[in-house]
């Protein structure tokens, strides 16, 4: 089905169903990377269906941790940072998460040896302002607004990717939003937050996520 075209509010809401059956962590894992890899060979038509679809595995508990630290490591291969982010090109990508021990654990098993678009990527669990300016990729596990609001303000000027998971975080200004619907995730995405930092989210990403703003026109406000 193809895509609607977004508007400023809302756009295309593409809910990823969690199936009742379990999977062992090592089958699925080795889908969710062979889907990923795809979507570089399909065509656009087809990414609709296949982009994260392996992320309908289990999301319950040490599960749910599975699926987002998989979501974390594959929006490295669907942002473009700017090139002064990076020192060269065997800099690693860092995945930074700050208010979840259990998740911080669960991505650095999941990124482990990886390299997506041939740079390495590492995980860092982060606990104070000053740790944020390494961070390429920062999720904020807080659910209260004025955390969220203090935290997306002190990355503002960094470049850094935000991905929340409570009800207003990309109408804060934050930038990805993991949404827990049930027994599903879905993505929304505040393009022009990215925008403003100087990051590009791919079409491919953008065409199966939900298009929000900010409450305040986009970009990172409190």
């Amino acid at each position: 089905m193809a895509p609607r075209t977004p508007s400023s509010n809302s756009a295309v809401s593409h809910r990823l169903s969690i199936p009742r059956q379990t999977k062992s962590e090592a089958e699925w894992l080795k889908l969710f990377h062979v889907v990923t890899e795809r979507l570089h060979r399909r065509p656009l038509g087809l990414i609709v269906c296949l982009l994260f679809c392996a992320a309908a595995a289990q999301v319950q508990h040490a599960d749910e941790d599975r699926v987002k630290a998989a979501y974390l490591y594959n929006f490295a291969k669907f942002v473009e940072w700017p090139a002064a982010r990076f020192a060269g090109p065997d800099n690693p990508t860092i995945i930074c998460s700050i208010g979840d021990e259990r998740l911080a654990e669960v991505l650095q098993q999941t990124v482990r040896g990886k390299q997506p678009k041939g740079r390495p990527v590492e995980a860092r669990q982060v606990s104070s302002e000053g740790q944020f300016k390494s961070c390429h990729i920062l999720l904020i596990a807080f659910q209260d607004r004025e955390h969220i609001s203090q935290i997306l303000r002190s990355v503002q000027s960094m470049s850094v990717l935000t991905v929340g998971q409570s009800d207003e975080f990309t109408r804060l200004g934050g930038m990805i939003n993991l949404v827990r619907n049930d027994s599903s995730l879905e993505l929304e995405i505040n393009p022009k937050a990215a925008e403003a930092a100087g990051l590009k989210i791919s079409s491919r990403l953008l065409a199966v996520s939900r298009i929000v703003a900010a409450l305040h026109g986009g970009g990172n406000s409190g």
